[in-house]
């Protein structure tokens, strides 16, 4: 059995994040700042889990707390949080506590694309770069990989060929719009890619999302959230966002419009629905599939679903915490957070505290 500790290098850095937002002038919105409680028990679910036939595996990570490059469970990670796929299949890991990116082929090769296990924030070769707890990421069509790069307080680029570079970012954490190195982010959890190459980012510890454009230009896009972590986005370019610390999935329409798609603000918990009938706790991750139905790594130990239309229920997991593979309600996570969908369609999962890479067959 995996160990769960008692406080992680996440808690601490949200922790720092808010007490510096409180600290800073010009944040994005002062009275959303607060961050997403540390992770507890959730509530027992109030209702009974409906059988599914989607089917759990474990592609790759041996549950062991470390570090290790290798095929499926020889792999070892820590705390891998952000997920992202590319054109040919391959998935890539923003490994939080080993401050690495690491890379896996789809028959669960898993390498390291950059960073060591020394923190810092060094650009040049992959060899040479340094992160500190890069929490979200994203790959474009010609392969370079955006990093969230959280502890930095940075956005971070890696070409093709192993070369990082800061995109954006002062290097401390704060509140500021501008270009490039002038702006300022406090704990950036996320990133992605609209079809014109604009990035967004959700900026934790600031509450809002930034646009970052092709040529380096921060703004603020949209405002009124708790701690938004995770972030898809669909064909119309509309954002779906997790917001771990408001207990909902928030939609953001093209001209920066938010309401909330399913969940509540004033009551976490965890309850299949229409809605606003649903509840979350602290949902992290987010994908969605061709269809647009999303995908949400729930706090709650469970794989949530949302049709376009709204209604939540459950595809794999019950509530309870452990691990184990199966199918729907067989299976077993422990803080299922990163999410990322493949071209064939299968669904990956960040499953945190199993230290594990998990796939789901939609």
């Amino acid at each position: 059995m995996v160990a769960r500790l008692p406080v992680t290098m996440r808690t601490l850095l949200i922790s720092i994040a808010v007490i510096l937002t409180g600290l800073l002038a010009g944040s994005c919105d002062k009275e959303e700042t607060a961050a997403p409680p540390a992770p507890a028990d959730p509530p027992a679910p109030t209702e009974p889990a409906v059988p599914h036939s989607y089917t759990v595996s474990t592609l790759a990570g041996s549950g062991i707390y470390g570090f290790a490059d290798g095929h499926g469970e020889d792999a070892a990670f820590r705390e891998a949080y952000g997920l992202a796929t590319d054109a040919e299949g391959n998935l890539y890991v923003a490994d939080s506590g080993n401050n690495r990116i690491r890379k896996i082929t789809p028959d669960g090769w898993v390498t390291t694309v950059a960073g060591d296990s020394a923190f810092g924030s060094a650009n040049g070769t992959a060899a040479q770069a340094r992160f500190n707890y890069p929490h979200g990421l994203v790959v474009d069509g010609d392969g370079n990989i955006y990093v969230a790069d959280a502890g930095n307080s940075l956005i971070r680029k890696i070409s093709p060929d192993g070369i990082v570079t800061t995109l954006a970012g002062s290097g401390a954490a704060g509140f500021k719009n501008g270009r490039g190195k002038e702006a300022a982010f406090n704990f950036p959890a996320d990133i992605v890619l609209d079809p014109d190459n604009n990035l967004y980012v959700s900026d934790g510890g600031n509450a809002c999302i930034r646009k970052i454009t092709p040529d380096g230009v921060v703004s603020t896009f949209a405002t009124g959230f708790g701690f938004p972590e995770g972030m898809e986005i669909d064909k119309a370019g509309n954002l779906y966002v997790a917001d771990a610390g408001g207990f909902v999935v928030r939609k953001v329409t093209p001209q920066g419009v938010v309401s909330i798609l399913a969940g509540s603000t004033s009551i976490l918990g965890y309850v299949d629905g229409n809605g606003a009938d649903a509840r979350f706790h602290n949902p992290e991750g987010i994908a969605i599939d061709g269809l647009g139905n999303l995908y949400v790594g729930d706090l709650n130990a469970a794989i949530r679903k949302i049709t376009p239309a709204g209604i939540v229920s459950t595809i794999a997991g019950t509530g309870v915490k452990g691990f184990a593979d199966g199918t729907g309600p067989e299976a077993r996570f422990s803080e299922p957070s990163g999410m990322a969908i493949d071209p064939a369609g299968n669904l990956y999962v960040g499953d945190v505290r199993n230290l594990r890479i998990r796939k789901i067959q939609l």
